[in-house]
């Protein structure tokens, strides 16, 4: 094959390395998002926003809040909160409320100090602006009910602990706010006005952990699956090429396509097929050869068996006649091993019709099944003399043969059967090798010279197929001969 045609890819060390580097990538990647959404804060909801719906009866349009009209008291957050002082004077600065009117409860890991950041400083009355109402301990404004979270005891005693410091009151009118938040203001009939902050979807550390997981499988399927294929590919095609040459001496060479390894492998694969090849038809012309000078003293002997008596001279003609067909049956089958099949477009249907007839001519039981036409690309001469040994056995040990041609997707298949005693399976496979025969006499009235089945087996395997034989069941020999549909 031309060294220009031959298309090199990647080795596939390259290949192996480069899914695992891509695979390291995503792994990396993974890790960097994960450490991304845990330090994101999710946000969505504005301060602006928040403080128009505290500050009037509109509807949330936000699908991440929701709003709650006319609560008599707010419910207290779950543990995970935390209430905010600053946020909470910041709105009721906004909304002309008393810093007791408005409740502010942000989320734990909303309100952890980042790193080198100190918490500012109480202001030196307490936390507490003048003159906007009483102090954290005090009692609540009369007529009012009870502040949110149940801040201060109904006893009088003494005042909670006071709270705990929120984030810097670095809060501005875009100010966006975590998910989780909750926010309360008393309105003017006293009831409570309460603004939450849905959670996201995917909140908690595992649902994200296997969210990154996925998304890292979606990015690697199309990779490993190109990978995978781009591999199998040239290592199922020089599978397929040299099963093929296996079958048939004669079949295409193996392309010369893939990784360097798949290449070089396939180069080695054509040499040994170019090799055999050229042994065959050394060996083929060698025989010729033998033959052709072997057939000068078979003539001269031939001419001295003249003088001899006529008993002595008629056996003596009959072994030179044996001797003669023997020749010729070592060099069909040499030829049929050596030459490729020269392919024609044919009806198998009628072939087998015409070898029937040949047959039945001569007053031989043989009888073949009607069938439709079968078109066929093959080699017309091999696939006669194919046929004609399986039937010339079938009548030699069986008494009688009948045929029948089936079709399906893949091909033909072809069954020749016979009345004979069948065969010992113990035998099936050496049947088919050269010079084997079945019967074990070397006796030229009860069998040829092994040649007829190994011979057939090469021309089905040159047109795709095989031979099989298996006794039948109600006696008798089948022969299957399957021929591949469209094999070159």
């Amino acid at each position: 094959m031309n060294p220009a045609r031959v298309r090199r890819g990647l080795p596939i060390l390259a290949r192996t390395f480069l899914l695992l580097l891509a695979a390291l990538l995503v792994a990396h990647a993974m890790g960097a998002a994960l450490f991304l959404l845990r330090e994101r804060t999710p946000d969505g909801v504005r301060l602006t926003e928040l403080t128009a719906l505290l500050s009037s009866r509109m509807p949330a349009t936000n699908p991440r809040l929701q709003v709650a009209d006319d609560v008599p008291a707010p419910p207290a957050p779950d543990t995970g909160h935390q209430r905010q002082a600053g946020l909470e004077r910041l709105l009721a600065d906004w909304l002309d409320l008393p810093e007791t009117a408005v409740r502010v409860y942000l989320p734990d890991d909303a309100t952890r100090e980042p790193a080198g950041r100190a918490p500012p400083l109480p202001p030196p009355d307490g936390g507490r602006p003048p003159g906007d109402g009483p102090m954290p301990g005090g009692p609540p404004p009369d007529g009012l009910p009870p502040p949110f979270g149940n801040d201060f005891p109904a006893d009088g005693g003494h005042p909670p602990p006071p709270r705990m410091p929120g984030p810097p009151d670095h809060w501005h009118p875009d100010s966006p706010l975590p998910a989780g938040f909750v926010a309360a203001a008393r309105q003017d009939d006293g009831s409570w006005r309460v603004v939450t902050g849905l959670q996201d979807g995917i909140t908690d550390m595992g649902g994200r952990l296997a969210m990154l997981v996925v998304l890292g499988l979606l990015a690697l399927l199309p990779l490993a699956w190109w990978f995978s294929r781009a591999l199998s590919a040239p290592i199922r095609r020089f599978a397929e090429a040299a099963d093929a040459i296996g079958h048939d001496v004669h079949a295409p060479p193996v392309q010369l396509a893939g990784p360097p390894e798949i290449v070089g492998a396939a180069a080695s694969v054509n040499a040994m097929q170019a090799r055999i090849v050229r042994l065959l038809r050394e060996r083929t012309e060698m025989v010729g050869a033998i033959a052709h000078d072997l057939r000068t003293p078979l003539a001269r002997l031939a001419f001295r068996l003249q003088a001899l008596p006529d008993p002595e001279r008629e056996r003596a003609e009959a072994d030179l006649d044996e001797m003669s067909r023997m020749i010729e049956a070592a060099l069909a089958f040499l030829r049929d091993q050596s030459r490729p099949p020269v392919r024609t477009p044919l009806d198998l249907q009628a072939l087998l019709a015409a070898i029937v007839d040949d047959a039945a001519a001569t007053g031989d039981d043989v009888r073949l099944e009607p069938g439709p036409p079968s078109p066929f690309d093959g080699d017309a001469l091999a696939l006669r003399r194919m046929v004609g040994n399986l039937v010339d056995n079938a009548l030699r040990y069986g008494g009688c043969a009948r045929l029948r041609l089936l079709s399906d997707a893949r091909g033909y298949r072809l069954e020749v059967d016979d009345d004979g005693p069948g065969i010992d399976p113990a035998q099936d496979a050496d049947l088919f090798m050269p010079f084997v025969r079945g019967e074990a006499s070397r006796n030229r009235a009860t069998g040829g010279i092994g040649l007829g089945l190994a011979s057939a087996r090469t021309v089905a395997r040159a047109h795709g197929g095989d031979i099989a034989l298996a006794n039948r069941d109600g006696g008798g020999l089948r022969a299957t001969v399957v021929l591949a549909r469209g094999a070159m």
